[in-house]
């Protein structure tokens, strides 16, 4: 005959039921006091003396405006907001903490009125909003345009002493705005940020962003403009008299009535000096001219290695007579 063995049930000892005793009325007692605190808490902010103050500055939001309208001109950015609530609560709100946002979902354009509600006030749910200051804002809502306008560099300062700029060129030379269509038809040219020519002896590039006319508008093409400054010497002007006239294509029996001309030059101070004066001259060709023609303007011939920057400006007599 198999016996089952038999196993005593094991009971916990008088120490582990002390211990087991303690740490549920440890638990018990945690529970307790945190209920107490946040009971406490709730207490203190429901008796605190209730507040009113004004936020100045409070953010404007225009949201869900119709697709291709824009609003136009400067607008209000931000409002002022009166806040009820309780004293520590609303002592403690900045005005970035807040926010108003204008409903333009309906908006047609033209002139219109926004009324601003306490509703449109973002805000934390235990504080009032009693007033709105101003409670409407006025604003004109137009289509959206775009439009190519050209680049104007805004040069500042002076080169180094000596030197001038010779000219300037951009790349590109035109940008594309958008914005409200009354703003953006006003708008010819645009400037660049600043370009300092401060004691400049040579032609440098550099890269600059445009300046739109107004927050509003947006440039559309993409990157910096690159601006190419050429600076050379200071140029002066200098006459030159008695340049001899050549008739190239002179007929045969015709003769030179006006034998000699002043020629006014513009250069380098150096590149004129430089410049052989007696190797100067006027030339007159008159085969595409109609028969009774007598007198026609000469062509003025610089010496040959004569430096690139030398320019004619003027011719005395404007033009030379002739008999044929």
């Amino acid at each position: 005959m198999n016996l089952r063995r038999f196993h005593p049930r094991r009971w916990p000892s008088p120490a582990q039921i002390v211990a087991g005793l303690r740490e549920r009325r440890f638990e018990d007692f945690g529970l307790k006091l945190l209920a107490l605190l946040l009971a406490m808490l709730l207490f203190a902010v429901s008796r605190q003396p209730v507040s009113d103050i004004r936020l100045v500055g409070v953010p404007l939001e225009f949201r869900d405006l119709k697709p291709g309208l824009e609003i136009s001109g400067d607008v209000e950015q931000t409002v002022s907001v009166r806040l009820r609530g309780p004293r520590d609560a609303v002592r403690s709100l900045t005005p970035n903490q807040l926010s108003v946002v204008a409903d333009l979902s309906t908006k047609e354009p033209g002139e219109r009125v926004i009324q601003l509600k306490p509703d449109d006030v973002s805000r934390p749910d235990n504080i009032e909003v009693t007033r709105i200051d101003p409670s409407s804002i006025g604003i004109r809502i137009e289509p959206t345009m775009r439009k190519h306008v050209a680049v104007e560099p805004r040069l500042l300062g002076s080169t180094a002493s000596g030197f001038e700029v010779y000219g300037v060129s951009l790349a590109p030379q035109t940008v594309e705005l958008e914005g409200a269509r009354a703003e953006v038809e006003e708008v010819d040219r645009v400037p660049t940020e600043t370009v300092r020519l401060d004691g400049r002896a040579q032609s440098f590039e550099t890269l600059a962003d445009v300046e739109p006319p107004s927050h509003s508008v947006r440039v559309l093409t993409p990157g910096p403009v690159r601006i190419a400054v050429t600076v050379g010497e200071r140029r002066v002007a200098q006459r030159v008299t008695r340049v001899p006239v050549a008739w190239v294509d002179r007929p045969e029996g015709a003769s030179l009535l006006t034998r000699e001309v002043t020629v006014e030059l513009y250069g380098p101070r150096s590149a004129l000096e430089a410049l052989a004066a007696d190797g100067l001259r006027a030339e007159l060709r008159t085969a595409d001219l109609p028969g009774p023609a007598r007198s026609a303007p000469a062509q003025v011939r610089l010496p040959d290695g004569a430096d690139a920057r030398i320019e004619v400006r003027g011719v005395s007599p404007a033009e030379v007579k002739f008999k044929r």
